[in-house]
């Protein structure tokens, strides 16, 4: 899968992203692909439209959120963007009309947070149910429910993939682009953050230099 999403980014880029103004990607490694990807329509194809959105073009040459989160018309905002692959545009169609955002932000809190609360561990007092505490706060922090989020634009593609010696596959894609208000989703997590605290006093060395990284940086913290 990681192969075939390497082969068709690089492909998504040639056959559309050529036709306009896209960024192209930066001078790097020479990859030789074994399968060929052809763009056989796109959202924009029934409107005479020749480019994808520049967060998608963001998005796929450098496969993360950042770089759209750099964009100018994203500024102050966290990009949140799901991706899924299916054999028909119905199917993809629908994901996207679905696609659970709030879940997805805790993923991302998930990586972008979690990891930063390991870091402060040595702050806890040594004992087991100490870190069993820190850890089931973590938890609760990665599941909790965070509000603000809308979506502001979604992208499909319907593309045949043929590999040497074997019949062509169709494939379609979907994007779909979901943002939040940075302040909005850190004083979520601030406040979740203080819960957490005030319910685990002995843990208040460990999460307040948490809520201090949050006021400071709010989730740039990879």
């Amino acid at each position: 899968m990681r192969l075939f999403k390497n082969v068709f980014a690089i492909c998504i880029m040639i056959v559309i992203g050529a036709c306009g103004n896209s960024p192209r990607p930066a001078p790097g490694i020479r990859l030789d692909a074994t399968a060929n990807v052809e763009i056989i329509e796109h959202k924009g194809t029934s409107l005479g439209v020749h480019t994808i959105p520049p967060w998608l073009s963001e998005y796929i040459q450098r496969q993360g959120v950042r770089s759209v989160e750099a964009l100018p018309e994203f500024s102050g905002m966290y990009v949140i963007v799901g991706e899924s692959y299916g054999t028909s545009l119905q199917t993809v169609l629908a994901w996207a009309d679905n696609f659970d955002a709030q879940q997805q932000i805790g993923a991302t809190i998930s990586t972008r947070v979690a990891s930063v609360l390991k870091e402060h561990e040595s702050l806890l007092p040594d004992n087991d149910d100490a870190r069993r505490s820190y850890d089931n706060a973590i938890n609760t922090l990665i599941t909790a429910t965070y509000t603000g989020a809308r979506k502001e634009s979604d992208w499909w593609t319907h593309t045949r993939i043929t590999e040497r010696g074997q019949q062509p596959v169709t494939r379609f894609t979907a994007y779909t682009l979901y943002t939040i208000d940075r302040r909005i989703l850190d004083e979520q997590i601030r406040t979740q953050v203080t819960r957490l605290r005030d319910e685990n006093p002995e843990l208040s060395q460990a999460f307040n230099a948490v809520t201090a990284h949050v006021l400071e940086r709010g989730l740039e913290w990879e």
